[in-house]
């Protein structure tokens, strides 16, 4: 580091302690703050290689660490100073509202660095002008025609598209009277997603410079503020679709960047996701006769080389027949009435799948061919048929984005398996939804998104830093390195930054004597039913469940007066619940939230909002997806144990987040009641709780309660 750069971050953090009431600069905050700075001095230049990865800091940071500030300081500083940008990466919205509402906002007052920042979105986060101006005249031609209206169905449907309309008009009066700006997260009132679609478009629906309304238009604009910005606030998966893009996205090239990566641990299972592909066969051949409909009706509307229109019937056609064999094929075999899925274990492909798919393939490239020429066509003669070429470019993006899909699910269907790296997992799933039963997936996935990091992230990025409450399990970084594809580097720095949070003294985590396990599904059920009542005894309580099907069970048989108070997942939007959770809180009245997995990270519920957590079941995945299976296939080829190298660790991250809910400022208290006796009855139960918290352990004296007590720290046996 730099001299200059030392004696910045040093004024930078004077600064914030003087002008944040209450601020402490901790020293673990301080180690964070040099460990990031130093790394980052060893950024690499546009044209270096990744070398060891010393240019990459893994930060496990325990929550009320400051870990915002303890990162965006010293990045700030380093990308100032070494003409970087800096992009700053979250896995939530309210995350990353909050680093855009909150955090940039603080820190751009305070600093004594001037620096610009901006929100990235989606295209389709953005109104288009054009399509909006349209939809507007058409809504203000066809009047307010409410005769129908209360009339059954159809009179609901009448006055569903009569609302439509009045705010489809009512938004084209606001954006161009300057009072909304074409994003729709800056709505004053919500828009229907329906209403929404109207109106947005994505990449490929859009004409660009050749659009009559490009110099109005929202994303550009909020595309311009974002590359003129030095801090970019982005999310995960707008970073996954950029390295994915080569310069085609948003965001800035890799090599001109430096990445903070917030709630880290989920940029891998995000990874998988993201570069994973399937397409229904019967829902695809309903879109293809859609397709060879659009690509007519533009032809001829342009008055454009009808060849364009033989081509299609040519490509779709071979596409089609390959998928109806496909679909003949695999449902003849009656193999889905017991089982959902079916995989293809490792090797080609059977002859009768690989072949289909080759046809699919081949012809989709052929039709991607006809598309794009179709495009520029179109674009050509965009300045002359104004919003025409809109509502065609519109119309022919919905079926290339299809497309593309269904190309991108036979590339892997049909990859060579890699020797000695994790294989692509390839299978076919029973899919009845969408009114279209008896219709089929074709699925295709990596089992790891390890090796795309590296190559596209990893070995691009100029510096990162990747930070997570949860970023170690089972007491080791080994599974996030694994899975992150930051383990086939040398030299990334590592850092564990403890909470200041007293755990010991304001926290106890207590197992009860229970008497069935949850490999006992129905007496485990019922036992949890008999011990909530007595367990939700405090204003505000989470309880957290791995399985739907048992969280309804419960709630269906709790105490009607338990029952008026509880808040179950899916009965209302998460944020809905969480308001209302806070209101009955502030009243002074008790309440009860049931969650899945979504509760178990990025809720934030401080003091009397949650004092208690009840964890039904210790947060094992169920190893019965295709995905899944092939996982531990691939471990086993290796000589490994699944469950000891992916079971056990994952489950133990996703613990260390449910815990995580309890505690959330330095003054709160509470408990964590875990209804799972395995964590001491099971040898396995002590890898889970290393560097886990350090609660009190209060262990109830029951069945084998002393096997297994040794693996917990901190440990007191209590009578039932």
């Amino acid at each position: 580091m730099r001299e200059e750069e030392k004696q910045l971050i040093r004024q930078c953090v004077d600064a914030l302690r003087e002008g944040i009431p209450g601020f402490k600069s901790r020293r673990p905050q301080m180690e964070m703050i040099a460990t990031i700075a130093n790394t980052l001095a060893r950024c690499r230049a546009e044209d270096e290689q990744a070398g060891n990865g010393d240019h990459i800091a893994i930060v496990e940071a325990g929550t009320g660490t400051g870990k915002s500030f303890g990162a965006l300081v010293p990045a700030l500083v380093m990308a100032k100073s070494r003409q970087k940008r800096l992009v700053v990466s979250s896995s939530t919205v309210a995350l990353q509202h909050q680093y855009a509402e909150k955090d940039a906002p603080s820190l751009q007052r305070l600093l004594p660095l001037p620096f610009t920042f901006a929100v990235a979105k989606g295209r389709r986060r953005y109104a288009c002008v054009a399509k909006l101006q349209a939809e507007a005249l058409a809504a203000g031609q066809g009047g307010l025609d409410l005769g129908d209206a209360g009339k059954g169905p159809a009179g609901v449907a009448a006055e569903d598209g009569v609302r439509g309309a009045s705010a489809v008009r009512e938004l084209a009066v606001q954006f161009d009277d300057g009072r909304w700006n074409g994003d729709r997260d800056e709505l004053a009132l919500p828009v229907t997603d329906e209403v929404w679609e109207r109106i947005t478009t994505d990449r490929q629906g859009c004409s660009g410079t050749k659009c009559s309304e490009f110099a109005r238009c929202p994303f550009q604009a909020a595309r311009q503020r974002v590359k003129d910005a030095d801090l970019v606030i982005a999310n995960h998966d707008l970073v996954l679709s950029a390295i994915d893009m080569d310069g085609a996205s948003v965001l800035p090239a890799a090599q001109d960047t430096i990445y903070v990566f917030d709630e880290a641990h989920s940029l891998a299972a995000k990874a998988v996701e993201h570069f994973s592909a399937s397409h229904a066969l019967r829902g695809a051949v309903e879109w293809l006769e859609g397709a060879r409909n659009a690509v007519r009706d533009a032809v001829l509307g342009l008055r454009l080389d009808e060849q364009l229109i033989r081509d299609s019937l040519t490509s779709s056609r071979k596409i089609e027949s390959a998928l109806r064999d496909l679909h003949h094929r695999i449902h003849s075999t009656n193999g889905f009435d017991e089982k959902r899925a079916r995989r293809f274990k490792g090797g080609p492909l059977p002859s009768w799948c690989q072949s289909a798919g080759e046809q699919i393939l081949g012809a989709g490239e052929e039709l991607q061919k006809t598309f794009a020429s179709l495009r520029e066509h179109v674009l050509e003669q965009a300045p002359s048929t104004g919003t025409l070429a809109t509502q065609i470019l519109s119309v022919l993006g919905f079926y290339v984005v299809r497309l593309d899909n269904l190309v991108d699910t036979w590339h892997l269907m049909l990859a060579e398996q890699p020797e000695n790296a994790p294989p692509i997992a390839r299978w076919i799933e029973r899919h009845d939804e969408g009114g279209r039963p008896g219709d089929y997936l074709v699925c295709a996935s990596p089992i790891s998104g390890s090796d795309k990091l590296r190559k596209l992230l990893w070995n691009r990025a100029s510096g990162a830093v990747v930070m997570s409450a949860t970023l170690t399990s089972c007491g080791t970084f080994d599974l996030f390195l694994r899975q992150s594809g930051l383990g086939f580097f040398e030299s990334p720095a590592f850092l564990q930054v403890e909470s200041p949070f007293d755990y010991r003294n304001n926290a106890r985590l207590v197992v009860p004597a229970m008497r069935a396990e949850p490999t006992e599904a129905k007496q485990h059920t019922e036992e949890v039913i008999s011990r909530l009542p007595a367990l939700v005894v405090t204003l505000g309580t989470l309880v957290l469940f791995t399985s739907a099907k048992q969280m309804k069970e419960v709630y269906a048989q709790l105490p009607e007066e338990l029952r008026r108070v509880t808040l179950v997942q899916g009965s209302m939007p998460k944020g809905e619940m969480l308001a209302r959770h806070r209101s009955a809180v502030d009243r002074g009245d008790r309440s009860v939230i049931f969650g899945l997995s979504t509760f178990a990270e990025g809720v934030d519920l401080p003091g009397e909002y949650c004092t208690h957590v009840v964890i039904a079941k210790l947060p094992f995945s169920v190893p019965d997806s295709p995905l899944e299976e092939a996982r531990r296939e691939w471990v086993e080829s290796r000589g490994g144990s699944p469950f000891i190298e992916i079971t056990v660790p994952e489950a133990a991250v996703r613990l260390k987040q449910g815990l995580g809910r309890l505690l959330r400022t330095v003054t709160d208290t509470g408990r964590v009641t875990i209804l799972d006796r395995r964590i001491v009855t099971k040898r396995w139960g002590g890898l889970l709780m290393r560097g886990m918290p350090d609660f009190e352990v209060v262990i109830e004296r029951g069945r084998q309660a002393a096997r297994g007590a040794q693996g917990l720290k901190n440990e007191s046996a209590v009578g039932p």
